[in-house]
């Protein structure tokens, strides 16, 4: 049968000093013919309220989704959800020569840490030094894509770019994800290589070359290549979904 999920609190906190968590509500109607699936699966659907729901249990009358569930929680990570739009092209930072401090790992998955680095670290346009703090983006280079992502906090969930390790998962599941993307009236991942559609950027920067160059991932078949920082490609942030 299929299953609604509501979690017992959230420990993704951001902005600092946010308000208390919420107090999730009883059980509807619904719950009481509705087994508690404790597992969340790709294809499942974030929602404005907190609950993530199965595809045979979403309703849009009822429901406000916001993401879709693309990998299930290991070890290594926690339960990783899409975005339903995606962020037109967009510059990684609007300068080359500039360490922005992100892992350069392609194997972590740090998309989080990656886009905190991203959105704090700046650079002076006239001594050419590197700042650690949210710097006023008028006199310093920034990320213009870093800077578009935690702008969305549904019950403390905040979107990141993902590194190039999240969006090989995302990949991954892409032929459950797009349609369930596609129903909720969002924006499926595009696969297309016409015009450079399938390309979009991760929140790495490539670890030889961190000064100038940052990696793309490839959405029609996975592969990945180093691209200059200041290119415009596609984007599309993600949320990490955190209950205890």
């Amino acid at each position: 049968m299929s299953a609604i999920y509501r979690p017992k609190s959230i420990n993704r906190l951001l902005p600092p000093g946010g308000s208390q968590p919420p107090v999730w509500r009883g059980a509807s109607a619904c719950d009481e013919h509705e087994p508690i699936d404790l597992d969340i699966h790709p294809g499942y659907i974030l929602c404005s309220d907190g609950q993530i729901v199965s595809p045979s249990v979403f309703n849009s009358d009822v429901h406000t989704p916001v993401a879709v569930v693309f990998a299930e929680k290991t070890d290594k990570h926690q339960a990783l959800a899409v975005l339903l739009d995606e962020i037109a092209p967009v510059a990684f930072a609007d300068t080359l020569s500039f360490d922005q401090k992100t892992s350069g790992s392609e194997t972590e998955y740090d998309g989080y840490v990656n886009t905190v680095a991203l959105q704090t670290t700046h650079l002076d346009r006239d001594s050419m030094v590197v700042k650690d703090n949210k710097a006023d983006p008028r006199n310093y280079y920034t990320s213009p894509l870093g800077l578009l992502a935690f702008r969305h906090h549904w019950f403390f969930q905040s979107d990141y770019v993902p590194s190039v390790a999240e969006l090989g998962l995302l990949y991954s599941t892409l032929t459950i994800v797009n349609p369930i993307i596609e129903r909720c009236g969002g924006t499926p991942v595009n696969r297309s290589p016409e015009n450079a559609g399938c390309w979009y950027w991760t929140s790495t920067e490539v670890d030889q070359n961190k000064m100038n160059q940052a990696w793309l991932f490839s959405m029609a078949d996975g592969s990945r290549h180093k691209a200059p920082k200041t290119n415009c490609y596609r984007a599309r942030l993600i949320v990490e979904y955190n209950p205890l």
